[in-house]
């Protein structure tokens, strides 16, 4: 999972997605980032992609009502279905959100182009978080739909779709909300990737301060997958919360070196000084605060990590 930006200290956001092979949806890359709520990159923020969004959205929902779908139709949609995956893979986020369109015109059943096209809003909120907020959960909600009737796959999408709603209320700021979702998908034996949902019902007990909650889940989080630094992370804040510094230091440490590519979690650095300086550890504090600075000194964490440098030592 890409590592390479911190997350901000209070409302983590994300980096690109990993959509696999062409042709072929790796779920369990595109969901990574995306479950986890680590920081996307750069959004591409042009008026007119929004504009086309919107059209695309009144389009779909004008032909939705079809009479029925032949084969050829259904075979068509997924091939429209892997187009967006290469064109997003290449950053046209406009190209492959009107293929997604095309893919639900042919087929409006398809539910990887739903849940892709979820996905896609999701990842992309801040460029119009009340459009694509709303996009993203009638997407989500449409795969566990036809996930539940005649129209079911047999790769069993619904606990992602449960997920990415979980995901979707956090970051609306209803923790609360997302509870439900999130156990659904905790819940479901079969979800391969159970490691994230756990992870984000602990992010939600997080964020309603549920602090015993949020290191019950967080631990199973950690426990189905070692190398979940957001995970080791977001446990290292619980810790921090209930003022249980050497757990934290370990959590924290766990985030920076439980997979080569989390080294330079900016804020994992950020919150392990901390903890060291409440232990006493001094001098490996101010190790941990420089190494944050060097990273990047002009995010919220470098700048809290430079102030400590200045203040303590």
């Amino acid at each position: 999972m890409p590592a390479t930006s911190a997350l901000p200290a209070k409302s983590p956001r994300f980096v690109g997605i990993d959509l696999g092979k062409r042709g072929q949806v790796n779920h369990a890359a595109v969901l990574n980032c995306l479950r986890a709520g680590v920081r996307r990159g750069p959004q591409l923020r042009v008026a007119s992609q929004l504009r086309l969004v919107s059209w695309l959205s009144c389009v779909f929902l004008a032909g939705a009502c079809v009479a029925g779908t032949t084969g050829d139709d259904a075979d068509r949609s997924m091939k429209q279905y892997e187009l967006a995956i290469g064109l997003q893979s290449e950053g046209n986020l406009p190209g492959a959100f009107k293929t997604l369109y095309t893919a639900l015109e042919l087929d409006p059943n398809n539910v990887k182009a739903h849940l892709l096209l979820a996905n896609l809003f999701l990842l992309n909120r801040d460029d119009d978080p009340q459009h694509h907020d709303r996009e993203a959960e009638a997407h989500f909600r449409k795969v566990i739909e036809l996930q539940a009737g005649e129209h079911k796959i047999e790769e069993d999408l619904a606990a992602e779709a449960h997920n990415g709603l979980g995901v979707l209320f956090i970051h609306e700021g209803r923790p609360q909300a997302a509870l439900d979702d999130l156990n659904a998908a905790v819940g479901d034996l079969f979800y391969r990737d159970a490691y994230m949902a756990w992870g984000n019902l602990g992010w939600a007990y997080l964020e309603m301060s549920n602090y015993p909650k949020a290191i019950d889940a967080l631990s199973r989080a950690v426990r189905l997958r070692r190398d979940f630094c957001v995970g080791h992370y977001r446990l290292a804040k619980a810790f921090v919360a209930t003022k249980d510094f050497a757990k934290a230091d370990q959590a924290a440490t766990s985030a920076l070196e439980s997979d080569p590519r989390c080294g330079s979690f900016q804020d994992a650095w950020l919150l392990r000084g901390e903890a060291r300086m409440n232990l006493g550890n001094r001098d490996d504090a101010r190790s941990d605060f420089e190494r944050c600075v060097e990273l990047q000194p002009k995010s919220d964490a470098g700048k809290s990590c430079g102030r400590y440098l200045e203040v303590t030592y």
